[in-house]
């Protein structure tokens, strides 16, 4: 199989993420206004509910599956035998989690009044283990991933204005959601036949797949409950209202924050490849690139939505969130640290095979957060969630960073940060004043937002940074040969 751009893939999937983001950008300011705070909130419990059995079915296949399958992809048939052995455990985990989410609709009564919602959101399970997404990562099909969204997510925005149309339709709403992944996970799988054959009749090797699978699903576990904990724990000890306030905060930070994993899922499976070769140059190459892309973007983005996160609230959200605003504040500072963290974390530190130290690093941050929860949700609310959340995330990135402080040093990134930071201190100053000049919320968001990207691009050419000027080059040569 022909080695891909690296470029291209990093385009398509971005492309990707941003029309992930660009989507709820129409449906959730419509959404959140018909359904009101206690809908959402109800619906977003539910979701981080099914979030759970989620990752029973899951078993940390994703990132093992990926990281297998690409080290034989030019060869199909150890391709189509792993993929067997894979799909086949997956679809026996999924078996449990159903079984156990039956258990819990029965058993525990807080559900009582969830338990429709949580029934449609756990459609997700089975459809996700059938469309074996990890297989197009392997395959760095990102293409066919990229239309093969676009189509479903159209399909899914035309479905919410036409069912959900009163504060009753939140059941519509919850299926909606649903639906473009249960589409395209339902294509994924007639598609994956372009790449393998399932082979039942071979000689299966269940048994050596299962100890690299349960230490990351473990990491999973703990990884997935770091991410939900705070609705849930809302849930439980605060109100409806709250978990809407924080889900409103929380999806406004999330629909930034998922721009970076997309380049880091590209680069997974290179850097696999790169590690079981023994080609430090091009890791350490592609790792200094990396950091310089994500440092590059995150630190002026966390600065410029602080600033302007309020008139994004009323735009995106109404009035009725205005509690949201302190939330999504304290979680700017999150967007650095996260996009660090996926990429030392569960990019070089599995890749390198050493994933048993990052479930520790998970374990001990998921330790903290629950601990900052019960103390600070009866007091804060929805903020002291956030706050929680923050330093959890802060906590674990910095303990990857140490974990990895010989590969780290060894990276051409420190001058390059002190450019970025410089550069986005005097955008957020800018950002500041300009946003103070007028009363009207778009102007409020557009303005300084142009100002502020034209003033982060002009601080990083004065101060020649290297990262930022091979980037404009690259982009300029293109536009001449057009």
């Amino acid at each position: 199989m022909p080695q891909k751009s690296l470029k291209a893939n990093a385009f398509l999937n971005t492309l990707k993420t941003v029309l992930t983001l660009f989507f709820p950008l129409i449906t959730f300011p419509y959404s959140s206004r018909v359904l009101g705070p206690d809908n959402i909130g109800k619906v977003n419990f539910s979701q981080s509910v099914v979030s759970y059995f989620a990752i029973v079915a899951s078993l940390g296949i994703s990132t093992y599956a990926t990281r297998e399958a690409a080290k034989v992809r030019d060869n199909p048939s150890l391709l189509n035998k792993i993929a067997t052995e894979i799909f086949l455990i997956n679809m026996a985990a999924t078996i449990v989690s159903y079984a156990l989410l039956a258990v819990a609709l029965v058993f525990v009564g807080k559900f009582d009044d969830y338990r429709l919602l949580i029934i449609i959101c756990s459609s997700l399970i089975i459809f996700t283990t059938v469309g074996m997404g990890w297989l197009y990562q392997a395959v760095e099909d990102y293409f066919y991933i990229t239309i093969r969204s676009l189509v479903f997510q159209v399909v899914s925005v035309v479905l919410l204005f036409a069912l959900v149309k009163t504060k009753e339709d939140y059941a519509w709403y919850a299926a909606v959601n649903v639906i473009s992944n249960v589409g395209a996970n339902i294509l994924n799988f007639f598609h994956s036949r372009k790449y393998i054959r399932f082979s039942f009749k071979s000689n299966l090797e269940i048994k050596k797949h299962l100890k690299p699978i349960f230490v990351l699903f473990a990491t999973t576990i703990v990884g997935s409950i770091f991410a939900s904990i705070d609705t849930t724990m809302l849930g439980f000890l605060s109100s409806d209202s709250e978990v809407g306030f924080y889900s409103a905060g929380m999806k406004l930070i999330h629909m930034v924050n998922g721009i970076f994993p997309a380049m880091i899922i590209v680069i997974f499976p290179r850097v696999s490849y790169y590690f079981a070769s023994g080609d430090e140059k091009s890791i350490l190459h592609l790792s200094s690139k990396t950091v310089n892309f994500l440092l590059c973007f995150s630190m002026p983005i966390a600065v410029g939505l602080c600033l302007l996160m309020k008139p994004l609230v009323l735009v995106f959200c109404g009035g009725k969130y205005i509690e949201a605003v302190s939330v999504a504040q304290t979680m700017c500072l999150y967007l650095i640290f996260s996009a660090l963290g996926h990429f030392f974390g569960g990019t070089i530190l599995v890749a390198k095979g050493k994933e048993k130290q990052q479930l520790y690093s998970l374990l001990f941050s998921v330790s903290l957060d629950v601990v900052l929860n019960f103390l600070l949700i009866r007091v804060y609310g929805a903020k002291g969630a956030a706050f929680a959340t923050l330093i959890s995330q802060v906590v674990m990135t910095l303990t990857y960073m140490l974990l990895l402080h010989d590969f780290i040093r060894r990276l051409s990134i420190k001058f390059s940060f002190l450019q970025f930071f410089l550069s986005s201190l005097v955008m957020g100053i800018s950002v500041y004043f300009v946003r103070n000049l007028f009363s009207n919320l778009i102007l409020q968001i557009f303005v300084p937002f142009v100002v502020g990207v034209l003033t982060y691009a002009i601080m990083l050419f004065t101060l020649r940074n290297q990262f930022f000027l091979a980037a404009t080059n690259d982009i300029f040569k293109k536009i001449r040969r057009k």
